[in-house]
């Protein structure tokens, strides 16, 4: 579980230190921390650190240096925790005022093979940004309340992405996915449905597609996050990935 754990933080810190830096960018940024990274982007969902603890227990210290990223960018201390590193280092954290998130993940992972495609949605890859980001935020409107954080976490995803794709059903676009790789690793992220037609084999199709795409760029695993119980879950399970490890969210009050 922890190798997908410091891959998915990988793949975010690789992006933000070659990403551009403007008036726009400059609070972004990654810092290292036992085996993952602290991110932030402003304004978006990613502001939370990843995978820290995952090759030592934390200590005092580490804390602080996440607390201390944070702080200057006007923002609570936040971690995405295995509740494997969460129940053994929860002392230190309760210590330090940390309070449990309404956040439960699940994170699967499997070697990437070629998937087979259902017939009844079409998967096509993508270079419209725009196109992609309207299509996301639509499909997550319902879950995500707050528009300018959803519409901003969009553009970031559809940034990051090293490829995108959309999915169509009966003609009309419905669903969206991306998929990033880091070293052999590919991580599947920002797939969503329109919930209209969801329960209809899109979220498969999506699932599906990024596998081939990833069988096609040689790289051996992949992985995913989702909520737990998602159908998402189940789409995962279909393509021979298994859940590597569960994920709780900690956020610093005061």
């Amino acid at each position: 579980m922890s190798e997908a754990e410091r891959g998915e933080a990988a793949f975010w810190a690789t992006f933000l230190r070659n990403r551009n830096v403007d008036a726009g960018t400059a609070a972004d940024g990654a810092v290292a921390v036992a085996g993952g990274y602290a991110l932030c982007v402003a304004g978006t969902m990613l502001t939370y650190a990843v995978g820290a603890g995952s090759t030592r227990p934390l200590r005092a210290d580490d804390l602080e240096v996440v607390e201390g990223f944070y702080a200057v960018r006007g923002l609570p201390a936040r971690f995405e925790l295995e509740l494997a590193t969460l129940r053994r280092d929860e002392d230190l954290f309760r210590s330090r005022g940390y309070v449990d998130e309404p956040v439960e993940l699940e994170v699967f992972a499997g070697p990437v093979s070629a998937a087979a495609r259902d017939e009844r949605v079409t998967v096509r890859k993508t270079t419209d940004r725009g196109g992609f980001c309207d299509l996301l935020v639509r499909a997550a409107a319902e879950q995500i309340h707050d528009v300018g954080v959803l519409h901003r976490s969009a553009q970031l995803n559809a940034a990051a992405a090293g490829t995108m794709v959309i999915a169509s059903l009966d003609g009309e676009d419905v669903g969206v996915g991306a998929l990033g790789v880091t070293g052999d690793t590919a991580v599947l992220f920002s797939g969503a449905v329109l919930p209209a037609y969801r329960r209809r084999g899109v979220h498969t199709a999506l699932v599906a597609a990024r596998l081939n795409l990833a069988a096609g760029l040689g790289v051996a695993t992949a992985m995913l996050k989702t909520v737990a119980g998602s159908p998402a879950a189940q789409s995962a399970a279909r393509f021979g990935m298994v859940k590597a490890g569960e994920r709780r969210r900690v956020a610093r009050e005061g």
